[in-house]
């Protein structure tokens, strides 16, 4: 997500002239004058201002400061809810946030860890693919001139498989049993599958990489045998969490209050978002996801995510991943 001020520009000036509706000719018709050249059509214009211009980029900047804050902010976050002697966190639950502060206080964006390593990991449904713990590449954001993949998925494949090529001309998901195998002599992780209404157990099985014209994901299967037909799987963990299952429609009014679309220089889903479930013990926490199941094609970015309602009723993302099914990387 970032800023394009081109965007802006059309929208303003769309937004301007849907304010002003064209009236109508009138037509002028006498008997004195049967024939009558018609007038020609007024044009409307509408200039932005520099300052129009100006509040419109410290908005935007402000809306995505907001959503990508510093890791610090989110350390300082879970640090008051650890603290408050009147929590009603279960055992599992301060366990989960305190390693989520862990893996904030030591994360290192030149060394990420494994998606599976990591407290947390979406599962989506790519395109024509099974349900899978999707990871992301990770893009050294130090080199401006050239697109290097840093995750630790790149790293240990390209380890492991010298001299592997993948096309990308047609949509493509290849996996590589071997290398987990390696990588875990003792066993596979054995993770809980946590879906729209309970939780599963189950073991991760292999690592693939998928690859298209304008989407690349790291994709895990793992063990489906205790899903139920009608479990809709949102995200992963290896640690066990106590959850209330329940949608706020409260908490997802006012996440979408804070939405900005005008912002956006890509099509995204975060208006369908909506919570599904809190960690036992504590309020304004959400679990939230946008998804069509069984086949989310019809979204152009099927997310997960947990929201907290900060302080000043700001909210904070502890954790955020999506897909982009709408192709806004070839654009």
């Amino acid at each position: 997500m970032k800023t394009n001020y081109v965007l802006y520009l059309v929208a303003l000036l769309m937004m301007a002239c849907g304010e002003r509706p064209v009236q109508e000719l009138e037509t002028v018709s006498t008997k004195e004058s049967p024939v009558k050249e018609a007038s020609e059509p007024t044009e409307i214009t509408t200039e932005l201002s520099d300052k129009q211009m100006e509040a419109m980029r410290q908005k935007c900047e402000a809306y995505y400061a907001s959503m990508n804050v510093h890791d610090s902010v989110r350390i300082a976050y879970l640090d008051r809810i650890l603290v408050d002697k009147q929590s009603k966190l279960t055992v599992n639950n301060r366990r989960f946030l305190t390693q989520l502060k862990q893996e904030f206080s030591n994360s290192n964006p030149k060394q990420p860890r494994l998606t599976i390593e990591q407290v947390l990991f979406p599962v989506f449904r790519i395109p024509n693919q099974e349900p899978g713990i999707i990871g992301h590449p990770v893009p050294d954001k130090d080199l401006l001139t050239e697109y290097t993949d840093l995750s630790a998925e790149k790293v240990l494949l390209n380890r492991r498989l010298k001299n592997r090529a993948v096309s990308a001309d047609t949509a493509s998901l290849q996996h590589f049993p071997e290398v987990l195998d390696s990588l875990y002599p003792a066993g596979k992780p054995r993770i809980y599958l946590y879906t729209t209404k309970t939780t599963r157990k189950s073991r991760v099985q292999d690592l693939g990489h998928y690859v298209s014209t304008c989407s690349e994901y790291y994709h895990y299967t793992f063990d489906r045998q205790a899903l139920q037909s009608e479990d809709k799987v949102l995200f992963a963990s290896r640690l066990p969490l106590d959850l209330a299952y329940e949608n706020n429609p409260a908490f997802d009014t006012w996440y979408r209050s804070n939405l900005i679309p005008e912002c956006a220089d890509c099509p995204d889903s975060h208006n369908e978002a909506r919570s599904v479930a809190k960690l036992t013990g504590f309020e304004n926490l959400y679990f939230m996801y946008a998804d069509a199941f069984p086949d989310n094609r019809e979204l152009d970015t099927p997310l997960r995510a947990l929201v907290a309602k900060g302080e000043n009723g700001k909210w904070l993302y502890l954790w955020y991943s999506d897909i982009d099914n709408y192709g806004c990387s070839c654009l």
